[in-house]
């Protein structure tokens, strides 16, 4: 429920008490008002006091005529009357010429008759005009309460005698009417009859304040008198509206409406209880009435039951209400106040970018964000317009405009400009009243009396005096009217009655554009920047122009165009709306597309009866609506409603329309995203063909790249280097099968009919085959073309069987001009071609052959032929021809077919065919040519011919061995297996028939000749060998207690229980011992029973038997079950049992080995395990360093060694390791280094065993001591984190990292200088290991042969890092 607005209150005008008012008719700018000061006051429509007009008494009676012109005034204490004339400001004086006072009076219409009542029954008619006055004496016997006048000059008289007279326009008597009680409120109107005869033909009245009662002129004998519930109370005020209804207010708060349609005359359409408590009067304007009572006053939808739409409590009260007469403002008046609210305003809006203006009050006007931008508060909603800023006017305006700075408003001929940013507003003065007003920028223009005026609003620039003001129609343009303007940023347009559109350029200051029409263009919609704009001309026709090119497009299912709006966003630009009243219909305007400029219907959204479209942006519509709101609706063409229903089946059909919809806008990347969710060809290619029908090259090519249609890709990539529009719509065109659209822009490219455009549409006519309109197109167009048309033609009727006709064109299409010309030879070698071709399908073989032997380069040819031929059944032409195109396989069947052995064989080196080779093969074994057969057996590839063939004929066994055991043939080798059996060789049968698959017969054989161990490893080296076979082999040498054979074919069986049992019984020698051990391990890994595993290990560990085995085998076992926390520990174990026996080589390769394991799991290497490697690769690579002569990397490798030389196990090896540190401390000069270490050898525990040839210079180390500080090593990064550390330290104290070593040098890697071993995978520095490997070509930790070319730089030092460290 909304209340109206208030404009203004006036308080206590005439003091206290009663308040009385009447609004000016006609103009409804005056409002008279009156009270208890024996004053009257004309107020202006703002509130204003204009004139107090003092009486000799309190006023009982004003009236304004019906022009608005004369308010009459009468007093009850005087005879005379008074009139207060509007436009001279002037009271009159007018004498009744009779003694008693005034008590009514009435202006007549069509003219300033005033008829006055007094207190006695007398009547005095007076006309101003003429002011004569005309007294009738006796009109009724007592005082005259009431009168009114209709439109044909009846007057009609209540007095309270109880009578009511009718009178003409001269005071006769015409009829009186008997009343049953004192009459009131005297109204004529219209009562609809059955006849509907048109004039105010009914007076209304109310009786004794209880009754309605109705008479009709035209039908006097009938009277109608309405009684009402007595609930209802007394009738306080009634009013007509509408085609002949009522509205009554009842003292006791009801209002109800009634007909008085002869049918239903005293019907009740509706009756509601607005007040309380009593009720005071009311009001009816159009389609809103107004109540007072209780002291509210309440607006009423009186075509809405009644319905309450507003509520007010105004101050003073209420107890009278009126309208003005324009129906925009209700007066209501109370105990000393009146108040005046605004309850219509007129439709004035504006809309300019993302805002709109409207007025929102008779004096106010509010700016409305609609669309936020970027540099606006957060507070501001993103979706709702809000308002901004409102504006109060001094006068109520006629016409408002917005710009980017200003806001405009215009009333008559002035205009005010308010800067949006604040300040005092610029008042301009136009020559005649505004009509149209237009802002942007710093220009406005307005439209007056059929002329325009574009002027600067604020001063201009004094360089550039012209752009102060100017004024169209130009001079060239004498007796043009112009109709509509439009103003933006960067130009005026104007449209006139004589068809003329003119764009003038605001910077450059003249004209830009001017197109003329057929006609008066009557309206002009133009979008923000100007470049389109929709026109409205005299014929009501609705056109799109674009001033670029000049051109109009006539807009389809035109509607009742009331206004237009176009989309702002710029994506959507060529989005257009056009308002029709009752809905908004949307166009999408394509400027460019196969089809030419056209405009598209997209689809319709209605609004309701008071919207007004403002602002279109991306499918969001803001709406004027009543009252100065702007509201949002969203329109249908863009609604997404519906696409995420739970319905699969109603989803997708939502989301198909939806599509469609989003085509029209040429919303291409949206439509895209439903496509894909729809997933159906049919969507794709309708998004396929609108993107090439909108001229959308790049996103076509997309769609039809998912749609994998290789074909239309290829075209449309070739159609995207073409510029030329013309010729690019016709290419398009023909990509959609619109040959005759394709041909029609092809032909009207511009530049000559021999320029592309020809070549392109004589392309189209021979695709469709219109060969007559091509030949047609070359003639006039292209003759060059017609040899090259008349061969596309002859190809055409090749294709279609039609042979006669293709011979016959193929000889027309042969150029004989410029036969020397490159092109002209290649063009005729096409047509002998194609006369070779039909030469032989039209039976004349000789010809044919004759013409392709004369083209015998080309190979194509002479196989197409050949193919021909073929077909023909003429097998020796074709062979012929086949061999001289080099398709000698083709010559071969064809030669085998006719038996030309000789041929054949003259082909047979150049022939790869297995299957002719196999043809030939057989021809020659059953000549006897063996050898010759064999050769070709065998590129034939039927190896099992060919081992029969040594077998049977050639008794070669070597060659059918090799043959069987090359090509692993299951039935050549059973025919190998026959032939050793039958030459009493069992060892080779057996191996034979395992290898055809014979296993029965092999274990039979291999049984019967006491190889049975041999039979068994031939299945073990078979990967098709079955469980079964192991089992039988393992279950004969459990038989015979050899538990190794019986359990190494349990293992392979697969019976890894039974295996087990066996192979722990394995006695003898070491070695059967060890192969016992090492199928048992096999076993152990194969199974996923941990009782096995700690069965074999009990064994290993000599736990069953008191005999512990070779730690070795213990550490194979944790490896083949990938325990390698156990294998480390075991590994660690064998090292150091390897360094106790001095073997320290061997030790280091141990952990090399399981180091290795580890890393290629991507498992940690225990630190115990590096450490061990570390100090035992430095160790060994002393000696090399030694001998390559690098004393510093065999001091820095020793230093680290005597370091942990605790690792080596006896005392003699730590003072050799000690000796060696301190002698290639002093080569390498590390004195400091040499002293501290031959100190440490002459400790008591270690100086007798020195080796005597190098006591005596450890004793002069010791002696002579060192001088200064010891020389300070230069930092090497560290490669986890780069911090500085010594090049030989293998721990980073910042990091506290474990730092891999170079195999190459011992040091630490080197981030910037990695590599590894390409056999052992073990890291280096790359410069050093090249250096070694050049040297000696072998990896010193692995020990294999390695090319230095083979080394490769690593960038990822991460790969041999170990992050995580366990002990």
């Amino acid at each position: 429920m909304a209340a109206p607005k208030l404009l203004y209150t006036i308080e206590q005008p005439h003091g206290l008490g009663e308040l009385y008012f009447t609004w000016q008719k006609s103009h409804g700018s005056l409002l008279a008002t009156t009270g208890t000061d024996a004053t009257v006051a004309i107020h202006d429509r703002s509130g204003q006091l204009l004139e107090r007009i003092k009486l000799p008494g309190l006023c009982s009676a004003m009236a304004w005529d019906n022009d608005g012109d004369y308010l009459a005034i009468i007093t009850p204490n005087s005879n005379s009357a008074f009139l207060w004339e509007a436009h001279a400001n002037k009271k009159v004086t007018i004498e009744t010429g009779l003694r008693e006072a005034a008590s009514c009076l009435a202006w007549a219409f069509g003219e300033p008759l005033l008829a006055i009542g007094t207190q006695k029954g007398n009547l005095v008619l007076y006309n101003h005009h003429t002011t004569k006055r005309v007294p009738i004496i006796g009109k009724h016997t007592k005082k005259i309460t009431c009168a009114a006048w209709n439109k044909d000059s009846i007057l009609v008289l209540g007095s309270d005698d109880k009578t009511l007279s009718i009178n003409n326009s001269d005071g006769d008597t015409l009829r009186v009417i008997t009343l049953r009680d004192i009459p009131n409120d005297l109204q004529f109107s219209e009562m609809k009859t059955d006849e509907r005869v048109s004039g105010e033909n009914t007076i209304s009245l109310i009786v004794g304040k209880r009754t309605l009662y109705l008479y009709n002129l035209l039908n006097p004998e009938n009277p109608i008198e309405l009684a009402f519930q007595q609930r209802y109370g007394s009738i306080s005020s009634y009013k007509w509206y509408g085609d002949g209804y009522i509205l009554i207010g009842f003292s006791a708060g009801f209002v109800i409406a009634i007909s008085t349609h002869i049918k239903e005359v005293g019907e009740e359409l509706f009756q509601v209880k607005n007040h309380k408590d009593s009720l005071s009067d009311v009001a009816v304007s159009d389609t809103q009435a107004a109540s007072c009572g209780d002291g509210q006053l309440k607006l009423i939808s009186i075509w809405n039951n009644g319905e309450v739409c507003g509520s007010v409590n105004p101050a003073g009260g209420a107890e009278r209400c009126a309208w003005s007469f324009d129906g925009k403002l209700l007066a209501t008046a109370g105990r000393a106040y009146l108040n005046v609210y605004v309850t219509t305003l007129p439709p004035l809006y504006s809309a300019y970018g993302t805002r709109a203006l409207t007025l929102t009050n008779l004096n106010e006007v509010t700016v409305y964000q609609c669309i936020a931008v970027g540099d606006e508060p957060e507070n501001i909603n993103k979706s709702e317009p809000i308002p901004l800023a409102a504006y109060s006017l001094t006068t109520e305006p006629t016409a408002i405009a917005l710009g980017a700075s200003h806001v405009c408003c215009a009333t008559g001929s002035h205009a005010w400009f308010y800067p949006l940013a604040g300040g005092t507003p610029i008042r301009r003065q136009y020559p005649a009243p505004v009509d149209t007003l237009r802002v942007a920028g710093q220009f406005a223009a307005a439209m007056f009396q059929s002329r325009a005026t574009l002027h600067s609003i604020e001063t201009a620039d004094p360089s550039e005096p012209e752009k102060e003001s100017m004024s169209f129609p130009e001079a060239h343009m004498q007796g043009a009217k112009i109709l509509d303007i439009h103003l933006t940023s960067d130009f005026f347009i104007f449209a006139s009655d004589q068809g003329d559109i003119e764009y003038f350029g605001l910077e450059e200051w003249t004209r830009c554009v001017r197109y003329k029409h057929s006609c008066a263009v009557t309206a002009l919609f133009v979008d923000i920047s100007g470049a389109r704009a929709l026109l409205l001309d005299e014929k009501r026709r609705t056109y799109v122009y674009w001033p670029a090119a000049g051109e109009l497009c006539a807009v389809p299912d035109q509607k009742s165009c009331k206004g237009v709006i176009w989309d702002i966003c710029l994506s959507d630009r060529n989005v257009f709306g056009i308002y029709s009243g009752d809905a908004v219909h949307i166009y999408y305007y394509a400027p460019n597309s196969i089809r030419g400029s056209h405009v598209d219907y997209v689809a319709n959204t209605s609004l309701l009866p008071d919207q007004i479209p403002l602002i279109l942006f991306s499918g969001d519509c803001y709406c004027y609506a009543s009252g100065g709101n702007v509201q949002k609706i969203s329109l249908d063409s863009h609604n997404t409603s519906g696409l995420a229903e739970a319905d699969t089946e109603k989803r997708v059909q939502n989301q198909k329309q939806h599509i469609s919809k989003l085509l029209l806008l040429r919303r291409f990347a949206e439509a895209w995203l439903f496509c894909d969710a729809v997933d159906e060809v049919e969507e794709w290619r309708k998004l396929g063909e609108a993107a090439i029908a909108d001229l959308n090259v790049e996103f076509a090519i997309r769609v039809y790249t998912r749609l994998s249609d290789v074909a239309m890709v290829w075209a449309l990539e070739d159609a995207s280097h073409v510029e030329e529009l013309p010729i690019l719509s016709g290419l398009l065109c023909a990509c959609l099968d619109k040959g005759d659209a394709a041909v029609r822009w092809l032909e009207g490219v511009a530049g000559g009919d021999s320029g592309a455009g020809a070549r392109y549409a004589l392309e189209v006519q021979a695709a469709r085959g219109e060969w007559a309109r091509a030949a047609e197109t070359a003639r006039r167009a292209a003759p060059h073309l017609a040899p090259h048309l008349t061969l596309q033609h002859a190809m055409h009727l090749e294709l279609t069987a039609d042979y006669h006709e293709a011979l016959a064109t193929y000889e027309a299409s042969i150029n004989s001009e410029n036969t020397t010309n490159i092109k002209v030879k290649e063009h005729n070698a096409k047509c002998e071609a194609g006369i070779a071709r039909m030469s032989i399908r039209c039976g004349d073989v000789m010809r044919g052959v004759t013409t392709a032997m004369k083209y015998s380069h080309d190979t194509n040819l002479l196989k197409d032929c050949a193919q021909l031929l073929e077909e023909e059944k003429q097998y020796t032409h074709a062979a012929a021809l086949y061999d001289h195109s080099g398709n000698t396989e083709k010559a071969a069947i064809l030669y085998i077919k006719l038996k030309s052995w000789l041929k054949v064989e003259a082909l047979i080196p150049k022939i790869h065919s297995p299957s002719i080779h196999l043809q030939y093969a057989k021809a020659k074994e059953s000549e006897g040519r063996y050898s010759d057969a064999l050769k070709s057996y065998i590129k034939a590839q039927d190896y099992e011919s060919a081992i029969r063939l040594n077998l049977e004929k050639l008794d070669d066994i070597d060659e059918a061995v090799r043959l069987v055991q090359e090509t692993k043939s299951v039935h050549g080798a059973k025919m190998v297996a026959n032939y050793f059996q039958n030459s009493d060789d069992p060892t080779s049968a057996i191996k034979f028939l395992v290898m055809s698959l014979c296993y029965d017969e092999a274990f039979q054989l291999a049984r019967k000749n006491g190889k049975l161990h041999l039979y068994g490893e031939i299945l073990i080296q078979t990967s098709q060998a079955r469980p079964e076979d192991f089992k039988s082999l393992a279950l004969h040498f459990e038989g015979e207690k050899n538990h190794l054979l019986a359990g190494k074919f349990y293992f392979h069986a697969g019976e890894y229980n039974k295996a087990m049992g066996h192979l722990l019984k394995v006695g003898g020698s070491e070695e059967e011992e060890s192969e016992a051990i090492t199928v048992a391990i096999d076993s152990a890994a194969a199974s996923d029973d941990e009782r096995l595993t700690r069965r074999l290990i009990e064994y290993l560990l000599g736990e069953s038997d008191g005999n512990p085995r070779d730690p070795r085998h213990l550490f194979r076992l944790y490896m083949a079950k990938k325990q390698f926390n156990e294998a480390a520990k075991t590994a660690v174990i064998i090292s150091n049992a390897e360094c106790a026996a001095g073997r320290y080589r061997e030790a280091r390769d141990v952990s090399r080995g399981l180091i290795g394991a580890l890393r290629a799991r991507g498992l940690p290497v225990p630190r115990d395990l590096r450490r061990a490697i570390a100090i035992l690769h430095s160790y060994i690579l002393v000696r090399t360093h030694v001998r390559r002569g690098r004393h510093d990397l065999a001091a820095r490798l020793l230093l680290r060694t005597a370091a942990e030389v605790s690792f080596f196990p006896t005392q003699q090896h730590q003072v050799s390791i000690l000796t060696s540190t301190v002698i290639e401390c002093v080569r390498a000069g590390l004195k400091h280094q040499a002293y501290q270490w031959a100190r440490v050898l002459m400790q008591p525990e270690y100086r007798s065993q020195i080796d005597p040839k190098y006591s005596k210079k450890i004793e002069s180390v010791v002696r002579h001591g060192t001088r200064g500080a010891p020389v300070t090593e230069p930092g090497v990064p560290c490669p986890a984190c780069g911090a500085d550390l010594p090049p030989a330290e293998l721990h980073c104290a910042r990091c506290e990292s474990d730092l891999p070593f170079c195999l190459a040098t011992g040091l630490h890697i080197v981030k910037d200088d990695l590599t590894a071993c390409p056999e052992c995978d073990f890291p280096a520095i790359y410069t050093e290991f090249v250096e070694i490997l050049r040297e000696e070509a072998k990896c010193p930790m692995c020990g294999e042969n390695v090319d230095h070319r083979r080394l490769v730089k690593i960038d990822d030092v991460a790969l041999y890092l170990d992050h995580v460290t366990t002990e």
